[in-house]
């Protein structure tokens, strides 16, 4: 289930940040491992800030960071900037604006992750201060292995990283929990894709034939056929007429005038089913 949690708590965050940014981002979990906490300096070489989420309730503290990429891709996507903007030297310390910037990502990301740990683990995150660096011991004991979870950002036409670091002490009280096989989980419909595809497809033309009537005939009868020859039909003006679209029968119309023209006026719909159920019984 943890992975299942994490991948939970990426869609958690991209629907928060839709409602303050103008750019629909994407954020994917890359990857999961277990670390020695010796390792940790090469995980977070790159890392531009990073802050620590204490969790009262689990009695830890875990560590968030991003790398420069993902605070610039952060800035230009929440300011409105539509990426062409070269991103700044890494070297340089950042700015008052991108370290505020970078607060508001992980107080989301936080909110994001305590709402996919509720079923599981239930706890609130205190964010702490945005910051260039955190030292690892804050997640406790350098003796235990450290859980990694890595996620990137996808945003105009830009990305990074950010990551989660957890004590697996951590996770221990939870295992029991997070041992279960995750269940299919139900996929919401996005309100305006659905309404976007229901606006296409209405707007699509069909072709409509009103049938007057049916006759079978022989070849011959058919290669008989010449100009100036009657047919006659066995349909009258009270008799009446169907409704068919791709050679499916829709609508029962009664034909009369309107302003001088034929017109058709709808009787009632065709049931499809009992149509199928009366062809069956007819054969």
């Amino acid at each position: 289930m943890l992975r299942t949690v994490l991948q939970k708590t990426a869609s958690n965050w991209v629907e928060q940040v839709r409602n303050i940014s103008a750019t629909a981002p994407d954020l994917v979990l890359v990857e999961v491992e277990s670390r020695a906490p010796d390792s940790l300096m090469a995980v977070t070489a790159n890392q531009g800030v990073a802050c620590v989420l204490e969790a009262p309730k689990w009695n830890a503290r875990l560590i968030v960071g991003a790398d420069f990429e993902f605070v610039f891709t952060a800035v230009e996507m929440l300011l409105g900037g539509d990426g062409s903007e070269p991103a700044p030297m890494e070297d340089r310390p950042l700015t008052r604006t991108e370290l505020g910037l970078a607060q508001l990502v992980f107080e989301h990301f936080a909110t994001a992750l305590e709402h996919a740990f509720a079923p599981v683990a239930p706890t609130n995150f205190l964010v702490g201060a945005a910051a260039p660096r955190v030292g690892f011991d804050v997640l406790g004991r350098m003796t235990v292995p450290v859980v990694v979870a890595k996620f990137h950002l996808f945003a105009l036409g830009l990305g990074g990283g950010i990551t989660l670091m957890m004590s697996q002490s951590v996770l221990s009280p939870m295992r029991n929990e997070l041992s279960r096989t995750a269940g299919p989980e139900a996929v919401r419909p996005d309100p305006a894709w659905s309404q976007k595809i229901q606006s296409e497809v209405s707007r699509a033309n069909v072709e409509l034939v009103a049938v007057l009537d049916e006759q079978e005939l022989s070849l011959a009868d058919v290669a008989q056929f010449a100009v100036g020859r009657v047919l006659r039909l066995s349909a009258t003006p009270d008799g009446v007429l169907r409704v068919e679209c791709n050679g499916e029968r829709l609508i029962n119309c009664e034909i009369g005038k309107s302003n001088g023209v034929y017109a058709l006026r709808v009787r009632d719909f065709i049931d499809q089913e009992r149509e199928f159920m009366e062809d069956i019984l007819a054969s």
